[in-house]
């Protein structure tokens, strides 16, 4: 599903680069193409007992295909069907497996039904909320969605969905997509029917039902139709939620004029339960119930373009989602805050990053992890906003978001990893950026810079000297000296590619101060000091 470089050039990335091969170890099938998962969900009142019927439609990729493998835990099967005829399975543990009669060719396709129900022990979370009412809400990040639905539960294999969801009458259902339908039952209940027309991953298909008070709060325009912007709160909280959200409408239009268009067909903004404070189901973020941050929205928002849209193939190339995320959230800050407040912001994320990196020293790509809540970490967010940050001083905004939307618009709807990203970058840059991704990506570490500056009055002249401390990686660092004069400031761009190097500059008269990336464009730790 995603465009692949030739062997030879494959071959000499990874040499250059560092490794990208795909370092998860999830079993996946190229012979086999998930295409679209329509769920018929049966929710019971102050039940945590769950019905289910999940039909996927698949397309095969090779001849012969005999058996199909869904990640499927801790509920009961039923039935499964293959295009209405009984099929075999077995379900152990948490793979349900399928036995195909049928003899299918490359390019045919297949649905498959899974009866099921049981309580989910993950993935959808069914308790009373903190007014004490009953509540249901999908909580998949990363690979929780098979405790409650059939699926292959993995991002590289995205698809449509749809849930129908069946629910007493006094709960609103959310779903991701549009509302389709909404009717009475007769004996109580209502459906609800929801649609994504749009491919994405199987973390972000969710489901929310609870008693809401839901709020349009305007439409965000945009070729085709408008994007409207909803509000599903709990109703003792509606006033709280207006005030408390911020300028969600702000964030949306800020990021579609600066990427690309918004690729969904709404965005609702619901209070739930979840694990995380927020999390970016594609069109309906899920927010904790008492998380009212606009910062916190917009990371979720840009989450949107960057984790739903366009989504990491491999789940060690993570920073692909939470470090665009945090970068961009902060560019909304920078925006519409001030310069101040972003780089208040970066220098948050910075002190966060190097207190979790003086505990746990690894590199940003780091296959080693296989537990993938510990990809949650300052790697993946804070220091992969740094990357970005440092990415953008070195290209120049024209070309680095000239990139970024170019990123945005190749990759739309499926999946990309490291090596996509720095081979658009480097078509925009028009120069190599191996050795900055291998630096900052596939290497561990900052740089550590011990800086000092002597000035000889009779030649009129300023040597700075810079050494790198730290171990391991020697830094190839474009970084900007600023010296103070009485009346004036002179810069300079200084190239750090050794462990110590001098440089010599010529001033009009001593400088009253001496500053090495006063703008804070590198992540670093700096030590300068007058000889």
């Amino acid at each position: 599903m995603r465009s692949r470089l030739g062997l030879l050039t494959l071959l000499l990335f990874c040499l250059i680069s560092g490794p990208t091969a795909v370092g998860d170890t999830y079993p996946r099938n190229a012979a086999l193409d998930a295409i679209h998962y329509r769920l018929h969900l049966t929710l019971t009142a102050n039940s945590d007992e769950l019905r289910g019927q999940n039909e996927i439609l698949f397309q095969f990729n090779s001849d012969g295909v005999r058996e199909i493998a869904l990640d499927f835990a801790g509920m009961t099967t039923d039935q499964v069907m293959e295009e209405q005829r009984a099929a075999q399975f077995t379900h152990a543990g948490d793979r349900l497996k399928i036995t195909l009669s049928g003899d299918y060719r490359r390019g045919d396709r297949c649905r498959i039904a899974v009866k099921y129900h049981g309580r989910p022990g993950d993935g959808l979370i069914i308790r009373k909320n903190k007014y004490g009412d009953f509540a249901y809400f999908a909580d998949n990040w990363p690979n929780r969605a098979h405790h409650w639905f059939p699926a292959i539960d993995h991002p590289y294999d995205k698809a449509t969905a749809e849930f129908i969801v069946t629910a007493p009458a006094d709960y609103d259902v959310i779903a991701n997509g549009r509302l389709i339908e909404k009717r009475s039952l007769q004996n109580g209940n209502e459906l609800t029917h929801w649609r994504e027309d749009t491919p994405i991953p199987v973390y972000c298909m969710v489901i929310g039902a609870a008693q809401f008070a839901i709020l349009n709060v305007g439409d965000v325009r945009r070729d085709g139709p408008d994007v409207p912007v909803l509000y599903y709160l709990f109703p003792k909280d509606r006033d709280r939620g207006v005030n408390g959200y911020g300028r969600v409408r702000e964030v949306v239009e800020f990021f579609s004029n600066l990427v690309g268009p918004f690729p969904y067909e709404k965005l609702a903004l619901v209070q739930s339960s979840t694990r995380y404070g927020g999390m970016e189901n594609a069109s309906n973020i899920f927010l904790a119930e008492d998380a009212f941050n606009e910062l916190l929205n917009a990371h979720e928002i840009a989450h949107q373009w960057f984790g739903d849209s366009v989504t990491e193939a491999d789940w060690h190339h993570l920073w692909l989602s939470e470090g665009f995320a945090t970068y961009f959230a902060n560019l909304f800050a920078e925006r519409f805050e001030g310069r101040d407040k972003f780089v208040q912001l970066m220098l948050k994320n910075k002190e966060e990053y190097l207190k979790e990196y003086a505990k746990d020293p690894r590199p940003v790509y780091d296959p080693a992890i296989t537990d993938l809540m510990k990809l949650l970490n300052a790697n993946n967010y804070q220091k992969g906003g740094w990357v970005l940050h440092m990415l953008r001083r070195m290209m120049g905004d024209e070309k680095f978001f000239a990139g970024i939307r170019d990123y945005y618009r190749s990759y739309r709807d499926r999946n990309a990893l490291t090596e996509d990203l720095q081979r658009v970058m480097e078509f925009h840059y028009g120069q190599p950026l191996g050795w900055f991704f291998k630096q900052w990506i596939y290497d561990p570490g900052y740089p550590q810079l011990d800086a000092v500056w002597r000035w000889n009055e009779s030649a009129k002249e300023l040597t700075l000297r810079v050494e790198q401390t730290q171990a391991h990686t020697v830094f190839k660092l474009p970084i900007e000296a600023e010296f103070k004069l009485d009346k004036s400031a002179q810069r300079e761009t200084i190239q750090l590619t050794e462990r110590s190097q001098n440089f010599t500059f010529k001033l009009g008269a001593k400088p009253q101060s001496v500053a090495l990336d006063p703008d804070e464009w590198v992540l670093k730790v700096l030590k300068l000091r007058v000889e």
